[in-house]
């Protein structure tokens, strides 16, 4: 013999405040997550561009393309 099973009662409505304060702790997480990229990318571009001293013609981009070569005529 089949017998139905019973349904299993929706579920209740979310509260309003409950709802809100998710929707503002997702708003905070990816604020940080756009800082925290942010970061990357300014750490990465400094990187990148090497930069003043002794060494910025061998490390940056431009492989020291003012550089006075004898050897390029």
């Amino acid at each position: 013999m089949c017998t139905s099973r019973p349904k299993a009662p929706p579920p209740p409505k979310p509260d309003p405040v409950v709802e809100q304060q998710q929707e503002e702790q997702k708003q905070q997480t990816t604020e940080k997550k756009k800082d925290a990229k942010e970061k990357t990318l300014q750490r990465t571009v400094t990187r990148l561009r090497g930069g003043s001293g002794r060494r910025s013609l061998i490390k940056g981009s431009g492989g020291g393309m003012g550089f006075y070569n004898e050897y390029l005529s």
